[in-house]
C-alpha cells in the first residue's frame, strides 16, 4: 500500500492506495479557517499536523492495515501558504496566510507597475497576492522583525514532511510558482529574492517530487501507528498533484480541479507569459497555464450555511437546483467572496444580481454553481485566446462528484467534460509519485496513466448552449460594471 496525505484547505485527507490505483480506505479531519478581515485568510499549521496524525490513525484502523504493508508515504498540500520556522525549528506564526489571502494586494500592484519586473528570471507570472514571494514582501514591509527571526521557508506539505521526518526541503512544483524561482535552472532566483527583500537563507533545498526526503521518525511512528523508517517522499503541491492524479500529463490537455477553488489548466511545454494568465510547474515536467476562481466549493459551502444553516446536504441542494432552468431565471451570482487573484483584484466583492421576489432557494443555489463557472469562462478567456479553446476537459476533485456542476461546465464551455472515476485525485497523484519511486513504473506520468480511470463524458446540451453563451457575455459585462461599486464598498463607513 501507499499512504497518501492531502493537506487541503478544508481538511486533511489520508488514503491507502493499492498497486492498481484503488483507494482502499480514506479518512479526513477538518480544520478551521480564520478570516480576521476581508481578504485575509489564515490557518494554523498545528491544526494541519493534528489532523494528519488523526487521519492516519483512522485510515489504518478502517483498513485494518498493518504498518508493515505501507511501502511509502507521499504528501501533497495546499500551496502558497508560507510557513516560517526559526533556527530552533519552531513556528514563528501560530496562523499563516493561505493561497487565497489578499493582504499583499498592494505589494503585488507595486511590483506589476515596476518596469523591470518582466526581465527578472522569476517573473513568469503577474505579481499577485497569492505567491509566497509577494506575501514575504508584505512581511518585509510590515513586520521585518519576523523575517529577521526566520531561518527557513516551507509550504504546508513541507511542514508536514518536516514533522514526519525532521528533514527540510521543498519540491519544484511549489517553488516554480513561488515568485522566487528561475525556470531556466529549476532553482531559486537570487535576483527575485533580493528584489522582494527575502533573505536567501530562508530558501530550502529543492528535491524532485518523487524522491525520498527521509524516513519516518520513531516518535511519529509511535503516535500514528506507522512503522519507523517508512520512506517519505518530497511530494508536491496539491494542485499539480491533482492534475497528475487525473491523468493529465501531456501538452494540449485541459484539467479542471474543483475543490475549495476552481482551477482550469492547459498543459504547456513552457510557461505562457501573459498578464491574464498564471503558470504552475508540474511535478515531473511541463507547465500548466491556469486561471482560478478562488471561491468555488467555498461558495457552495457559504451558500449552504447562509441559506440553510448547513442543515441540508450538497446532494439535496443540487437536486433542488437541478429543477431550476439554465440561467436561474435571470439570477446571476458573482462568486468573489475572497476577491480575485487577477482580474479586478482583491477589492472585488461577491453578490447576487437580478434578485426578485419570484426567486426561490433553488434559484440561488443554481446561480451560485453557475456563477463559479461563468467567472471561470471570463478568467480563462486570455488562455483560450492564446492557445485555443479546449476540445475536452478532464474534471477531478470534489467538483467531479456533482453531475449538475459537470453539466453546467459542459454547457458553458461547449465541450465534453470527462470526470475521473476517483474524485480524490490528489491521493492518486501522490500514489503515482510513490509508485515511480518504488520502481513500479518508469516515471510518475506512466504511473498516472496506469492508475487513473474515467467515467463517461458529460456532453454539452444543445438546448442550453445559446442561453449560456448569452449569459457568459452578460456576466462579463456585469462584472466590469461592478468595479465602481466594489471600490465604493471598500471605503470604510464613518
Amino acid at each position: 500500500m501507499i499512504l497518501g496525505l492531502d493537506i487541503g484547505t478544508g481538511s486533511v485527507r489520508a488514503g491507502l492506495v493499492d498497486a492498481d490505483g484503488q483507494i482502499v480506505a480514506t479518512a479526513a479531519e477538518t480544520h478551521p479557517t480564520h478570516f480576521p478581515r476581508h481578504g485575509w485568510v489564515e490557518q494554523a499549521p498545528e491544526d494541519w499536523w493534528a489532523g494528519a496524525v488523526s487521519a492516519i490513525r483512522q485510515v489504518l484502523q478502517v483498513a485494518g492495515c498493518p504498518a508493515t504493508q505501507i511501502a511509502a508515504i507521499a504528501v501533497c498540500g495546499q500551496m502558497h501558504a508560507p510557513v516560517l520556522l526559526d533556527r530552533h525549528r519552531r513556528l514563528l506564526q501560530a496562523r499563516v496566510p493561505l493561497w487565497n489571502d489578499k493582504r499583499a494586494a498592494g505589494q503585488a500592484a507595486a511590483l506589476n507597475a515596476w518596469p523591470e519586473l518582466r526581465h527578472l528570471p522569476g517573473a513568469i507570472n503577474p505579481a499577485t497576492p497569492a505567491w509566497p514571494g509577494v506575501k514575504l514582501r508584505w512581511m518585509a514591509e510590515t513586520d521585518p522583525a519576523l523575517l529577521d527571526r526566520a531561518d527557513v521557508l516551507l509550504m504546508p506539505k513541507d511542514y508536514i514532511n518536516f514533522r514526519l521526518t525532521g528533514e527540510l526541503a521543498m519540491d519544484w512544483s511549489e517553488a516554480g510558482s513561488s515568485f522566487l524561482c528561475d525556470p531556466a535552472t529549476r532553482g531559486w532566483s537570487a535576483a527575485m529574492a533580493e528584489r522582494l527583500g527575502v533573505p536567501a537563507r530562508l530558501l530550502p533545498p529543492l528535491l524532485p517530487a518523487p524522491s525520498v526526503l527521509g524516513g519516518l521518525r520513531p516518535a511519529v511512528a509511535e503516535v500514528t501507528g506507522l512503522a519507523p523508517g517508512t520512506p517519505v517522499l518530497a511530494g508536491s503541491g496539491d494542485f499539480p498533484c491533482a492534475i497528475l492524479g487525473s491523468g493529465v500529463t501531456e501538452p494540449g490537455q485541459t484539467s479542471d480541479v474543483t475543490g475549495t477553488s476552481f482551477l482550469l489548466t492547459r498543459i504547456c511545454e513552457t510557461p505562457l507569459i501573459h498578464p491574464g494568465a498564471m503558470n504552475v510547474a508540474l511535478p515531473l515536467r511541463h507547465w500548466g497555464a491556469f486561471a482560478v476562481v478562488d471561491a468555488a466549493g467555498d461558495a457552495i459551502r457559504w451558500a449552504a450555511q447562509v441559506l440553510n444553516r448547513g442543515s441540508r446536504s450538497f446532494a439535496a441542494l443540487s437536486a433542488e437546483a437541478a429543477d431550476i432552468p439554465a440561467g436561474a431565471d435571470g439570477l446571476i451570482f458573482l462568486p468573489y467572496l475572497t476577491g480575485e487573484r487577477l482580474g479586478q483584484g482583491a477589492a472585488t466583492k461577491a453578490g447576487f444580481v437580478g434578485l426578485t421576489a419570484s426567486h426561490q432557494p433553488g434559484h440561488l443555489h443554481r446561480a451560485v454553481m453557475e456563477g463559479v463557472v461563468l467567472a471561470m469562462a471570463t478568467a480563462f478567456d486570455p488562455i483560450a485566446g492564446q492557445l485555443g479553446p479546449p476540445d475536452s476537459i478532464i474534471a477531478a476533485a470534489g467538483g467531479a462528484r456533482s453531475p449538475l456542476w459537470l453539466q453546467i461546465k459542459a454547457d458553458v464551455f461547449g465541450v465534453p467534460v470527462i470526470p475521473t472515476a476517483e474524485a480524490e485525485c490528489g491521493l492518486i497523484g501522490a500514489a503515482a509519485l510513490a509508485s515511480a519511486m518504488l520502481g513500479r513504473h518508469a516515471d510518475a506520468h506512466e504511473a498516472a496513466r496506469a492508475l487513473v480511470r474515467y467515467r463517461p463524458p458529460v456532453m454539452p446540451l444543445p438546448a442550453n448552449r445559446g442561453r449560456y453563451a448569452a449569459l457568459t457575455a452578460r456576466f462579463a459585462e456585469i462584472r466590469k460594471a461592478m468595479a465602481t461599486i466594489d471600490t465604493l464598498l471598500s471605503e470604510p463607513l464613518p
